[in-house]
């Protein structure tokens, strides 16, 4: 096998210029998780730039920050002692890598151009059967959990993850049903404040505000749904996976149920600029003058500010609540057949439109469509009890 058979073994590293100050050297190994850096010079790779070298400068000057500032890469690099090739089998760049008592190596392509950095620890784990993990995504559905690397795949499959889709949906169609009886309860016992309330024109509108009420609801019963376990469950064995933990309960146990790629979060930033907006649009008349407008602009600028805490905090207290002991253990089967789909075809690729249908969320998009078609069609009743809310 090959580097070229292993393209996530190849780190991207952007190569230093000569004139470069250690200080930019010091911030890209810190960013890139390397040891060391090539120095190119007009394309042509003429040295590497290691971190220890950039600590003994820094130790020895009497103001570091300013040492850093004012040495150039050349006046720190060392000639390059290895360089690896795309099509260079594994077990020869080891042995080089041994042999020359290298922690990492550029990689050149067959015509020349530089590719990365290949370091020794990530090709050792390579040769005793542990590549590199790409990014994992995961979804939740009502029957455990889906995980991927967009070209493998393991767990639940389409029909389950249709149905999250359905679950969804048909959970939002019960918020809507109790907004809605909600309302004509209102209507039936407070008539004429209700509207007082429709016929001011100071007042808030009240479709917007049914809107908030009802995801509001929507959250709640999502809050008590048991996917919030399996979501939970999800993320935990992702967290053990990235981090090289072993699956075991124990240890993912002590995994944290918040996840920075999670939608959640994109849920943080779409959804309240939607019911933002959903309360403005209704209330046309109220927000003349532009005093409205201002408020949800400011909102608008409050949530793009926060979104990624805000989505922090839903999925610590909305769409995940500590998983079971057997939800865990469905959820770290499920990643150990991932890891050995990955190990056994390290060098697999996917198209793109087999990588967007292995995350799943196509699927999850059909049953919500599925459902959608079915009140339309079926129940049209439904259709206007929304518009109704609307």
């Amino acid at each position: 096998m090959t580097l070229g058979d292993l393209r996530d073994l190849i780190r991207s590293a952007p190569p230093l210029a000569p004139d470069d100050p250690a200080a930019k050297a010091i911030r890209l190994l810190r960013t890139r998780g390397l040891a060391a850096l090539p120095v190119a010079d007009a394309g042509r790779l003429v040295g590497l730039l290691h971190e220890a070298d950039i600590t003994a400068l820094a130790a020895g000057a009497p103001d570091p920050a300013a040492a850093a500032a004012s040495v150039r890469v050349r006046q720190l690099m060392r000639p390059i002692t290895l360089i690896a090739s795309h099509d260079q089998d594994l077990a020869s760049i080891a042995e080089l890598f041994q042999e020359r008592r290298a922690g990492s190596a550029p990689v050149i392509a067959n015509d020349g151009r530089y590719l990365g950095m290949v370091l020794r620890r990530d090709l050792v784990a390579a040769l005793v059967g542990q590549p590199p993990i790409p990014a994992i995504a995961g979804l939740a559905t009502p029957f455990g959990v889906h995980l991927t690397t967009g070209r493998h795949r393991a767990g639940r499959g389409d029909l389950a993850l249709g149905m999250t889709g359905v679950v969804l949906m048909a959970a939002n169609l019960l918020a809507y049903g109790i907004i809605y009886g909600l309302v004509k309860l209102a209507e039936h016992w407070l008539p004429a404040l209700l509207a007082a309330q429709m016929g001011s024109s100071a007042a808030l509108g009240m479709g917007g505000w049914l809107a908030v009420l009802q995801m509001l609801l929507f959250l709640v019963l999502l809050r008590l749904s048991p996917l919030t376990g399996v979501h939970a469950a999800e993320h935990m064995v992702v967290h053990a996976i990235e981090e090289g933990e072993d699956l075991t309960l124990e240890k993912v146990r002590a995994m944290p149920r918040v996840h920075a790629r999670c939608g959640t979060n994109l849920m943080a930033l779409l959804v309240p600029i939607g019911m933002g907006g959903e309360v403005l649009l209704s209330n046309a008349s109220a927000a003349a003058g532009g005093s409205w407008l201002l408020a949800f602009l400011l909102i608008v600028v409050v949530i793009l500010l926060t979104w990624r805490r805000l989505g922090s905090s839903l999925q610590r207290w909305v769409t995940t609540r500590g998983p079971s002991d057997g939800q865990l253990l469905a959820a770290i089967k499920v990643g150990e057949v991932l890891l050995a789909r990955v190990q056994a075809q390290p060098g697999a690729r996917a198209s793109a439109a087999r990588r967007i249908w292995n995350t799943g969320f196509v699927q999850v998009l059909l049953g919500f469509a599925l459902v959608f078609a079915l009140v339309e069609y079926g129940a049209p009743w439904l259709v206007e009890v929304w518009s109704r809310l609307r």
